[in-house]
Parts: structure tokens; C-alpha cells; sequence
């Protein structure tokens, strides 16, 4: 031992490396661990900047280490001059309980240590919990870690009300769960490898405001979850692949994901890679954007849809059986879908591929006799599909066919053609209705249209009217809001046909001028 006036040398007992000790008052006996000692009549701290497991005794020599790397994280809870821990030099790190981070504004870093439980322990290694600010452990950096184990046992990290959580650059080969967290704000998850893993990550319970990029997920598990009321994130620069490669969004709000690659390989084991609502809430998932992402081949659908509102579906390649499920529970609604701008094109996929005629681009489902493509929950729906299955309409009358609207017109919509509440209806699906085939006025003439069964109030738009020379006329619904939805009138904006539409509780009167005229209305919903 060598000494100056307040800064000695010492060996440390497990590295055999020399320290720095400082001396800093009295010896004092409650303090006395690795990191703060007592020699003589003095009380000395240790000197670092990066405190290192290995001077807690973990060794990394196969047994179980729990211990020591709890007392570790016991011994730094009130120590705020330490705020990063390493595992130098270890190669694999063995605990049979979990490890309690019981501090925060810290980084973990694993210098590519293996640490796992037992083969076959279902162990949490990590846990934060935060619950009635037990331990106030936010800003915590977790990294460069490798872990394995069977996919019935072991998860990484468990954390409850951890906020500012960071886990970058680890390697996951097998395990059953990689991220419990529930009620954790402003997490990012990145640069992570899951390999075999069963579930890679699970937020519920309002785990708000993540931002999870530059993962991969491979393996034969079952979905991601984002679930229980958790709002506001960002998947993007992932992939996504097998049965593990799945998302399961359910009761959340404002989610971004972009710029993804998924592939499922076997479509007879992978149903589809996102998935929005499973309960049977109303609209319980809205907000969603999903756009840029590559869906290949290997699933049955790539987007499946139930009880939702308020969903983008744009800059999609697709290259699944179907690209669009909209489900159906007997209660269940689709609001407010665009659904455009995506490229479909099937493609079976080598180890399982189901033929190329059983693909469509959307389909849907039925519950108790109740299909889904009715006016009253299809018109606030854009679609832009080349191909329907037949499976997702009503049963009765169906015509399709890229057909003009007349001699005159060039633009060709696909047409379907359904009826309910006794009205047999013809619509275009670039939402709009076809309010009235073409039809010669006389001057003067009055044609009155029942609208009932397309909505009132939000979900009427513009009505187009167009005669034999191209001329037309544009009203813009307008709804009296201080009285009920039934209220509102058309509104002229421009009008070279003379003709006047008046609107009264679900009915709308088309007078023609004083020139008789062949005239067809479209109403856009």
C-alpha cells in the first residue's frame, strides 16, 4: 500500500487491479463496502468512473450470481456519484432470481456479456418498479447485453412506471418474453436482435410515447402487444418476420408505424402481421398510420381490422394472400378507413404458399348472418382495391365491372351493387353513391330521392350532377348542427345545369330548369 496526504492505492481482491481511494472524513461504521471503507481512524470512497461488477465478486464462473448483483444495485441506490455500471470482462453471467434496479440516471451496460437464467428457469433478469415511486428509477439506459434461453422461460426486463427507459444494442437468442412494460413513458427500444424469441415486447397499461426502430424479430411465437390504453409511438426501420413477427394493437390511440419490413414464410401458421382490436369495445383503436411498409409474402392478410376509426393505410407494398381483412363481431365498426396508394400483388411464399386464385385484396367476415358491406358502415370508407372476394359482401345481388358512367365520360369506377332496408343501391368505390342513373327531365320536372339509407349529417358530402354536354352542377352538403344530424341543405357552389336541390329529413328534391336535359347525380359520402 502506497499513500499521500489524502489519496492512497489499494489492490482490489477480485480484478487484482490497483484503485484510487480518496479520503473523506472520520471512519465512520455504517459505511463500510466496496465502495466506501474505513482504514484506521479514516473513511475513504473509492475513486472511478465506471463501477464494475467484478469488484462485487461476479465472476462469471457458472453459478448463480443473483446475489452479489443485487447487492450491487443496493449498495448505489443512495451513491449518486455513480452513474454507470459494467460487466468488464465477462463472458456469461448465470442468475436463478431477478435483479431490482432500485435506482435511476444510470446506464447498465453489458459490454456484450451473456447473462441469462438457468436453461429452463422462467426468471425476470431486470426489474424496475417504479409503483408509488418505490425506487424512482427513471432514465435508465440499458445496453449490449446477449441473452438466451427456451422459449417457455425467462424475460429480460420487466418495468412498471419507468420512465426515459432506453435498451439499445442487445442480442436476444430465445426466451419467452423480452419487455414487460406497463405504465413506462418515452421508451426506446433500438437496435435489438430477437432470435427464437416467443414475444419480444408487451407495452399495456399506458406505456406512452415509445419509439421502437431498428429491431429484428425472428422466431415461431406469437404477436408483440401494444395494449390497454396506451397512446402515442412509433414502429418504424424494423423487421419483422415469422410467426413472432406480428403486431397485436388493442385499445390504443396514435400509433406510427412506418418504413417495416415484414415476412411471414407460411401462411398456414401465420394469419396476420398487424392486427387492430381483439376485444369487443367500440372504436377502441383510432389514430393509426401505417404507411411505407413492405408486408411479403407469407401471411394470410397483412392489416386486419375490427372495431376501429380513424385508420391510414397508405404507401403499402403488399404481398400477402389478402391485403385488407375488415372483421366483424356482429357489433363491430370500421370508421373512417383510407385505405389507398398501396400496391397488392400475391405472391405464394416457398414454404407454404396457397394458390394465386385464392387471392384477393381485401376480405371480410361474417357474424350471425350480419356482413359487413352495408351503406350505412361502408361509405365513410375509401377503398382503392383491383380485386374483391366475394366472401366479404352481403348475400344477394352483386355486379362488378370497370364500367363508364356514360357515352360521354371517360373515368371508369369499379361498381358494386347491394341492397338493404329495400333499396337496391349502385355505388362507385371511390365513396361515392350513385344517387340517380342517368334520366331525362323534362323542363321543369321534379324528382324526389330517398337518402335514408346512406347517412345524414358528416357522412354526406358533395353532390355532382352532370348532363349529355359535360356542363355540371356542385352543391356541398352542409349540416345544421343546432338542430340534428337529419338537418342541414345543399349548398350551390357552382350550378351551369339550372337546376335547384332541396334536402328535407333524408329526402332530396332535384328540380330541373326550364331546358329539358338528360341528367345523372352522384353523391360523394
Amino acid at each position: 500500500m502506497s499513500t499521500t496526504d489524502e489519496i492512497i492505492l489499494l489492490t482490489d481482491e477480485f480484478t487484482g487491479l490497483e484503485y484510487s481511494w480518496r479520503k473523506t472524513g472520520a471512519a465512520d461504521s455504517t459505511v463500510n463496502n466496496v465502495l466506501t471503507k474505513n482504514i484506521g481512524n479514516y473513511k475513504y470512497e473509492r475513486i472511478f468512473e465506471v463501477a464494475d461488477v467484478r469488484w462485487w465478486g461476479v465472476s462469471g464462473d457458472g453459478t448463480d450470481e443473483s446475489a452479489k448483483l443485487n447487492q450491487v444495485f443496493l449498495d448505489i441506490k443512495d451513491n449518486r456519484k455513480v452513474n454507470e455500471i459494467a460487466f468488464y470482462g465477462l463472458e456469461k453471467v448465470l442468475v436463478n432470481s431477478t435483479i431490482n434496479i432500485q435506482r435511476g440516471d444510470l446506464i447498465i451496460d453489458g459490454k456484450n456479456c451473456f447473462i441469462s437464467s438457468m436453461r429452463g428457469a422462467d426468471v425476470i433478469i431486470f426489474n424496475i418498479d417504479n409503483a408509488g415511486d418505490a425506487y424512482k428509477a427513471n432514465n435508465i439506459h440499458i445496453k449490449n447485453f446477449l441473452t438466451s434461453n427456451v422459449p417457455e422461460a425467462q424475460t429480460f426486463l420487466k418495468a412498471d412506471s419507468s420512465h426515459y427507459l432506453r435498451i439499445t444494442d442487445c442480442n436476444f437468442d430465445g426466451m419467452k418474453l423480452g419487455f414487460d412494460l406497463s405504465n413506462c413513458y418515452y421508451t426506446k427500444l433500438n437496435s435489438i436482435y430477437f432470435q427464437g424469441t416467443y414475444q419480444a415486447f408487451k407495452f399495456h397499461n399506458a406505456t406512452n410515447a415509445f419509439n421502437v426502430t431498428n429491431l429484428k424479430i425472428l422466431g415461431g411465437g406469437i404477436p408483440s402487444e401494444i395494449i390497454n390504453t396506451t397512446t402515442g409511438g412509433n414502429i418504424s426501420g424494423c423487421s419483422f418476420e415469422d410467426a413472432s413477427g406480428r403486431l397485436v394493437i388493442d385499445r390504443s390511440f396514435g400509433i406510427n408505424i412506418t418504413g417495416n419490413y415484414f415476412e411471414g414464410y407460411d401462411e398456414k401458421k401465420v394469419d396476420t402481421y398487424i392486427k387492430l382490436s381483439l376485444s369487443a369495445r367500440y372504436e377502441n383503436v383510432a389514430g393509426i398510420n401505417i404507411a411505407g411498409n413492405l408486408f411479403y409474402t407469407g401471411a394470410m392478410q397483412a392489416i386486419k381490422l375490427d372495431n376501429v376509426v380513424g385508420i391510414s393505410i397508405t404507401g403499402n407494398f403488399i404481398g400477402t394472400l389478402h391485403a385488407l381483412n375488415l372483421s366483424g363481431n356482429g357489433d363491430s365498426t370500421q370508421r373512417n378507413i383510407n385505405y389507398n396508394g398501396n400496391a397488392w400483388r400475391y405472391t405464394p411464399s416457398q414454404q407454404g404458399g396457397i394458390p394465386v386464385a385464392q387471392a384477393s385484396e381485401y376480405v371480410g367476415e361474417y357474424d350471425g348472418g350480419r356482413a359487413n358491406a352495408s351503406p350505412e358502415w361502408n361509405v365513410p370508407i375509401i377503398f382503392t382495391p383491383q380485386t374483391f372476394h366475394a366472401r366479404f359482401l352481403e348475400d344477394g345481388n352483386h355486379q362488378f365491372g370497370a364500367t363508364a358512367i356514360d357515352a360521354t365520360t371517360t373515368a371508369n369506377y369499379m361498381e358494386h351493387t347491394w341492397q338493404t332496408n329495400g333499396k337496391k343501391t349502385k355505388a362507385y368505390l371511390n365513396g361515392s353513391i350513385d344517387l340517380l342513373p342517368k334520366k331525362y327531365f323534362n323542363a321543369n320536372e321534379v324528382n324526389e330521392i330517398g337518402i335514408e339509407p346512406f347517412g345524414f349529417g358528416s357522412t354526406l358530402g358533395t353532390l355532382m350532377l352532370q348532363n349529355d354536354s359535360g356542363q355540371f352542377a356542385m352543391f356541398l352538403w352542409q349540416r345544421d348542427i343546432d338542430t340534428n344530424l337529419n338537418k342541414g341543405y345543399f349548398l350551390p357552389v357552382v350550378n351551369n345545369l339550372g337546376v335547384t336541390v332541396t334536402h328535407n329529413n333524408g329526402k332530396i328534391t332535384i328540380t330541373n330548369g326550364n331546358t329539358a336535359q338528360w341528367l345523372k347525380a352522384e353523391l360523394k359520402v
